[in-house]
């Protein structure tokens, strides 16, 4: 028969009793798991003790009470040192907003180790106080200071962007762009706002943003399904984005069922009068043809192809392959697996350098291509 578990009562009794340390590091642990707010006042008092101070603020780290926080709050301004540092660990931990301002203090204090662990703390925090404390050290006169808040300031971007919000990653990591800060951080800065300048133009439930013949088109385990393995697609068809585009880079990945079939991704592309058909630039994903740019009812000719000895080295014929397309000006550049495919310069004066993207399934017997993770970034112009 097991051991039934200590109740809170009875493990505040040896927190409070002469017990041995192992008893009481033992109890903390136990209340990290069965802990509530009557535990806090008893853990409170081992936050100044030198040998339980970390046994009892990660009991009330874990605990979500909200007199937790404010336990943990209160001693920000009564501890110094190690058990300081870890207090203010454990508040970034929480993403406990009511510390943010006694933390904004600590960031531009005088005390650089508690103002770095303060500056990570509201890096995890990320509220937009916390956010304005970090913009604010990224302008400190010292090295030091700059360097926690440039480092707290990519791992507030990295959770925003985890949470959707590309907007107040994009403020942080524009912030972190202007500040005197060493080269690989501001080069993982402007990785992650590459990141958040990228958008998802299919959410993998809905074909908000799209149109096309929905018989053709499906949606399953997250992808568009274009086509049908049941009866021929009688001819070409495209579901169109409702928005256009110029300048770009476009990422997704791509497959078609069992290898076979043809399929591909217009862009620059306008819908032709009269017609569910594209006219415009294609990247190309059938045999033979894998990472070739088409003029698909425009030229009807391939403006680049692969060396195929190249292309057979990366592709994955029945598997998701990533596609890259990017669209600088007159450039045309594609990428499958990596592999740079085309490198193209448009020449034709006549060719709009703008549309819509499209994605393909074509004519012939039954098969199915299916696209998904499809994320675009607008580029600045460089007509």
């Amino acid at each position: 028969m097991p051991t039934p578990f200590p109740s809170s009562a009875d493990l505040i009794a040896v927190l409070d009793s002469d017990a041995d340390l192992q008893k009481k590091a033992f109890a903390c642990q136990q209340l990290a798991v069965a802990g509530d707010p009557e535990s806090v006042p008893a853990l409170a008092k081992l936050l100044a003790d030198d040998q339980l101070a970390d046994y009892a603020r990660s009991a009330l780290e874990w605990i979500a009470a909200p007199a937790a926080g404010a336990a943990l709050c209160q001693a920000l301004v009564k501890l110094d040192g190690r058990r300081l540092a870890g207090v203010i660990d454990s508040l970034g931990v929480r993403r406990e907003l009511t510390a943010v301002p006694e933390l904004c203090r600590l960031a531009a204090g005088a005390e650089d180790d508690a103002a770095a662990e303060a500056l990570a703390a509201l890096g995890k925090i990320a509220n937009p106080e916390a956010l304005a404390g970090v913009r604010a050290a990224l302008q400190s006169p010292v090295d030091g200071r700059r360097l926690a808040a440039g480092h707290a300031a990519l791992a507030a971007a990295d959770g925003l962007l985890k949470q959707g919000d590309a907007k107040a990653a994009t403020g942080v990591l524009d912030a972190v762009a202007t500040a005197k800060l060493p080269t690989h951080v501001t080069a993982a800065a402007a990785a992650l706002a590459s990141q958040a300048a990228r958008r998802r133009i299919f959410d993998g439930k809905s074909f908000a943003a799209w149109e096309g013949d929905l018989k053709w088109f499906r949606i399953a385990e997250g992808a568009v399904v274009a086509g049908s393995m049941t009866q021929p697609i009688p001819q070409n068809e495209f579901l169109c984005s409702i928005g256009q585009y110029g300048d770009f880079e476009l990422r997704l990945k791509v497959r078609l069922v069992n290898g076979k079939g043809n399929g591909g991704i217009q862009f620059r592309s306008m819908r032709v009068a009269n017609s569910r058909e594209m006219a415009g630039y294609q990247a190309d994903m059938a045999a033979e043809y894998w990472g070739g740019l088409y003029d698909e009812s425009r030229r009807n000719t391939f403006l680049g192809k692969p060396d195929p000895a190249a292309v057979a080295k990366v592709l994955k014929p029945a598997d998701w392959n990533d596609y890259v397309i990017r669209c600088e000006g007159p450039r045309v550049r594609l990428w499958l697996n990596g592999l740079l495919t085309v490198d193209f310069t448009e020449t034709d004066p006549a060719v709009a350098p703008t549309g819509h993207l499209g994605l393909q399934i074509h004519s012939g017997t039954p098969s199915e291509a299916w696209y998904k993770d499809i994320e675009v970034e607008e580029l600045q112009a460089r007509h």
